[in-house]
């Protein structure tokens, strides 16, 4: 959509999940960047707020910065469509797949089985009714985490056995395994249907993967960018970070995790975020900086990109 003067935008925060705090956090950045951009800009915490009153707002745009649950699963987008008020990225059906990792890694893995590049995943392990892994299936570390999640919460790694254990009450549900692979984390932003750059996240030497604290404390993680991998998989990740974009139907911007096995030289894909985080040591902002586009020129794009489903 075009931006105009005295543009009205509201900007969605807050939530109920587990990822609240990096919601309130990506909306205070953009906020600041859409202040920037002169235009006008009303703040909801839709936990702290009546939904009802988007209903009675008059606003031009609405800027998700919501994260996990409601505001990323297709849930928010619905109402938004029926209210007919365009919104920033992903519609229903996108964020719905992309939200459950294991929809995602089945649509992915049946669009792509039969072309010259298909997309690989780690091999998916079967949870028994004991909460344990059978060892015939694999025999390993492997990764436990929820299958609708973001932000790494919950994710756990076993090194030892094959039984799962009980995370917490709010991701003990709906668990998902997958066997551990690689040795490199990778990254990559698209942005109008275009991938940004790869970039490797190592994690300091106290945190075992790229879990909530490496994520976002500071110094919790270190990002070499671009990622010094081999150039043929540095091409790949790009290329299956823009048809994974496509294939699920993403609007705006997304962003997709990878893991690299160097000694096998073979690329994992892991998920792919619709919803990505906009803090100060947010993946997606810092791959725009790399490529010469401002926060706030980030997020000018980004509500150019928004629309509402008929």
């Amino acid at each position: 959509m075009k931006i105009i003067d005295n543009m009205h935008v509201l900007l969605l925060k807050g939530g109920f999940g587990s990822e609240r705090d990096v919601s309130l956090k990506s909306a205070e950045a953009c906020s600041k960047a859409i202040k920037e951009n002169g235009l006008n800009v009303s703040e909801i915490d839709i936990c702290e707020t009546n939904i009802d009153i988007l209903t009675s707002m008059k606003v031009d745009v609405c800027f998700n910065a919501l994260h996990g649950s409601f505001g990323e699963n297709g849930s928010i987008q619905g109402l938004l469509n029926l209210l007919k008020i365009p919104y920033t990225h992903s519609g229903v059906i996108a964020s719905a797949i992309a939200m459950n990792k294991i929809y995602f890694k089945r649509l992915m893995i049946n669009a792509t089985e039969n072309s010259s590049d298909p997309i690989n995943f780690p091999r998916t392990l079967k949870i028994l009714p004991d909460r344990s892994i059978d060892l015939k299936d694999h025999c390993g570390t492997f990764v436990v985490k929820p299958t609708n999640g973001g932000s790494s919460v919950g994710v756990k790694i076993i090194t030892e056995g094959n039984q799962i254990p009980l995370i917490n009450s709010s991701t003990s549900h709906n668990l998902m395994a997958e066997e551990y692979v690689g040795s490199k984390e990778l990254t990559v932003t698209v942005l109008q249907e275009e991938p940004l750059c790869v970039t490797e996240i190592k994690t300091s030497h106290d945190k075992d993967f790229y879990n909530y604290k490496a994520k976002y404390e500071k110094n919790g993680s270190i990002h070499e960018i671009p990622a010094k991998i081999p150039n043929n998989t540095y091409k790949k990740a790009m290329s299956w970070a823009l048809r994974a974009h496509q294939i699920v139907g993403c609007k705006g911007i997304s962003r997709s995790d990878f893991r690299y096995d160097d000694k096998n030289d073979k690329l994992y894909m892991l998920e792919i975020n619709t919803q990505p985080g906009m803090t100060e040591t947010s993946l997606s902002p810092e791959q725009a900086m790399f490529c010469n586009i401002s926060l706030k020129n980030l997020v000018k794009i980004i509500i150019e990109e928004a629309s509402f489903e008929c």
